[in-house]
């Protein structure tokens, strides 16, 4: 088995997450909307031969418990996933987040620097860059491609890959059926109306006195949060490292495993 499926009591929650590896650090893996966990199926493998990897289900998302709209925003979601490590017993760790989970690295390196080892933001939300206007849409609906539904998470992650063969019927399922119940239009709505671009940009006078040592990886080819935004972050936040991943899109995790674990290892592997 290459990870762990285990659940966690987080204050009036169950967070899901995946656990791998026994490293002496510890390696959190944070995804973004419409995803999960599972994002990072092919990086896991990789990181957990060095390190502890815990890859939660945000709240809200995947197989955690849904909440009302307030705990979905990102300053809670970082919140909670302070309380998961503190559940867990890790009182420091590496901190890898994708597009909301690159938001809420963010968040946690402003607001609880003595939790963080380092921090990777890939294809983050950052600034005003967000929400994306696919989720924007979900909030009204005027037309039937703008309906919160699995089919368009589908066309989220196919339009957010540089290579379309590896949206496989098996990933489609992975990130579509945490939605797929009766009720999973509203909960993907409620997600998307937690989402406001203040609670990143009120940070940003934060960010150059983040001290930790900062990668950031960005699709060559993402047309949601595009590689600017990625420039951006680099300027904000002192000796922060930027790389463009080549062929790849939002979801470089799913477009290139490989490249994004051997990045992420070299990156991890110099605070060693």
């Amino acid at each position: 088995m290459q990870w762990e499926d285990k659940s966690a009591s987080v204050g009036d929650y169950q967070i899901h997450y995946k656990q791998a590896g026994s490293g002496a650090q510890a390696v959190v893996l944070l995804h973004g909307i419409p995803t999960n966990s599972f994002l990072w199926h092919g990086v896991i493998p990789h990181l957990s031969q060095t390190y502890t990897v815990i890859a939660p289900d945000l709240l809200g998302y995947g197989s955690s418990d849904r909440a009302p709209q307030d705990e979905l925003a990102l300053p809670n979601q970082a919140e909670h996933v302070v309380k998961l490590l503190d559940a867990l017993g890790i009182q420091q760790a590496h901190f890898v987040g994708h597009d909301l989970g690159g938001g809420i690295v963010q968040i946690l390196s402003v607001k609880h620097p003595e939790r963080v080892l380092s921090m990777v933001a890939a294809d983050a939300v950052c600034f005003a860059n967000w929400p994306l206007p696919k989720v924007s849409a979900m909030l009204w609906p005027t037309a039937p491609e703008f309906e919160p539904s699995t089919t368009l998470i589908g066309q989220m992650i196919r339009g957010g890959v540089y290579n379309p063969e590896v949206v496989t019927p098996a990933v489609l399922e992975a990130f579509t059926a945490p939605f797929a119940s009766p009720s999973g239009p509203e909960e993907l709505t409620r997600a998307a109306s937690a989402l406001d671009h203040h609670q990143t940009e009120d940070i940003v006078p934060d960010l150059p006195n983040v001290s930790v040592p900062v990668t950031l990886l960005w699709g060559q080819h993402d047309p949601y949060t595009t590689p600017f935004w990625g420039q951006k972050l680099q300027e904000s936040i002192p000796n922060a490292t930027l790389k463009i991943l080549p062929d790849c899109s939002h979801y470089s995790m799913l477009d290139n495993p490989e490249l994004v674990s051997r990045e992420l290892l070299e990156h991890l592997n110099t605070q060693r």
